[in-house]
């Protein structure tokens, strides 16, 4: 079952495959030594400066990028071009369970089969829950090439067919399998009471502050939900402004903090991720290790690996990052106000590097 995490776990560390190391890597060990943000480590509202060394690492490739403190703005660059946005697209999703638990038309933890009842006579997929879809520990095989390959016809009814390889709840896979089963329970949840999914996504975009005028599409113009909508920086630096309200307490954009906090609350399967998010809160764990998202997505672990991983021992556990491919990040400190959000590409993107450096 997919259980609170009380205790560490141990386990054995597995082989991993770096399949981000590709040509035009950005040069981090250079900068590693290099200045940091403002004075050192706190709790509170106080400004900080952004760094030379912050600047260079956000700009790499002519990316764009923001920087904020609450609503100031303290450095950015093309914050208005739209681009696409690929897994921070997995937050979205995750807020709009949150927004659809909170209206009482779906469930964290009761099964589905009320919804897909083709999961009734399967002894695995009839005890998957909504939290172990957006904790992606459901036990899909990830599936990637089957749900993204070409022009998929509906990809829903793909996602529902997909075997499951572990037990429901136990073990963490990172891919778009539990993101599309989410779109499908959603849309006949949705289809019932005469709406959509894609109707629904527009609306809680909408109370957060984005506008997503394209947004990846299967043959029946349905929402990906793992991947695919187009945001720009200013937009995905007012879902990191929302996120950090969400994680501290506070409703926003008509989402109910308490239904986000116990959605993206530590499990057994991988502590580190949950409701699309990459969460620091194992920096200060005996034996905590900095993993960099990137470079294990294809691996599988224990909960052992997980339950030491971190973004950076070093840096401060508040930080929440959302991770997309070849360094698309928003980091989020909610205590204090800090959003970093950056669009573009750089392989050799190192989030331990560029949050060590980042000391408020």
């Amino acid at each position: 079952m997919d259980e609170d995490v009380h205790a560490p776990y141990l386990g054995t560390l597995m082989n991993r495959r770096d399949w981000l190391r590709l040509a035009g890597s950005f040069t981090w060990a250079g900068l590693a030594g290099c200045g940091s943000m403002g004075s050192g480590s706190g709790s509170g509202t106080s400004s900080f400066t952004v760094s030379d060394r912050t600047k260079r690492m956000l700009g790499s490739g002519g990316a764009a990028f923001g920087v904020w403190q609450g609503m100031r703005t303290m450095e950015s660059n093309k914050l208005g071009e739209r681009l696409g946005s690929l897994s921070l697209t997995k937050s979205v999703a995750a807020l709009m369970a949150v927004r659809a638990i909170s209206e009482g038309w779906l469930s964290a933890d009761a099964p589905l089969t009320d919804v897909i009842p083709e999961w009734k006579s399967d002894s695995g997929k009839s005890r998957v829950t909504v939290r172990m879809l957006v904790n992606q520990s459901a036990g899909f095989a990830p599936s990637p090439a089957a749900l993204y390959r070409g022009t998929v016809p509906d990809k829903g009814k793909r996602a529902i067919a997909l075997p499951l390889v572990d037990a429901p709840g136990t073990r963490f896979r990172y891919g778009p399998a539990c993101w599309e089963i989410l779109g499908e329970v959603m849309h006949r949840k949705l289809s019932a009471k005469g709406s959509s999914l894609e109707a629904f996504a527009r609306q809680v975009t909408r109370r957060i502050g984005l506008s997503s005028p394209d947004w990846r599409k299967d043959g029946k113009d349905r929402y990906y939900l793992s991947t695919g909508a187009e945001f720009s920086v200013r937009d995905l630096g007012q879902l990191g402004r929302t996120l950090g309200k969400l994680a501290t307490g506070k409703n926003d954009a008509g989402l109910d903090a308490a239904i986000f906090r116990d959605l993206s609350s530590p499990r057994s399967a991988n502590p580190m991720f949950g409701a699309g998010i990459w969460w620091n809160r194992n920096a200060r764990r005996a034996g905590a290790m900095a993993v960099e998202p990137e470079r294990v997505l294809d691996g599988v672990y224990d909960p052992g690996f997980w339950s030491r991983a971190c973004l950076s021992p070093t840096a401060d556990p508040g930080w929440m990052a959302l991770v997309g491919s070849g360094g698309k990040r928003v980091y989020v400190l909610p205590e204090r106000n800090i959003i970093i959000a950056r669009m573009g590409r750089a392989y050799g993107w190192n989030d331990g590097v560029f949050l060590n450096g980042v000391r408020g």
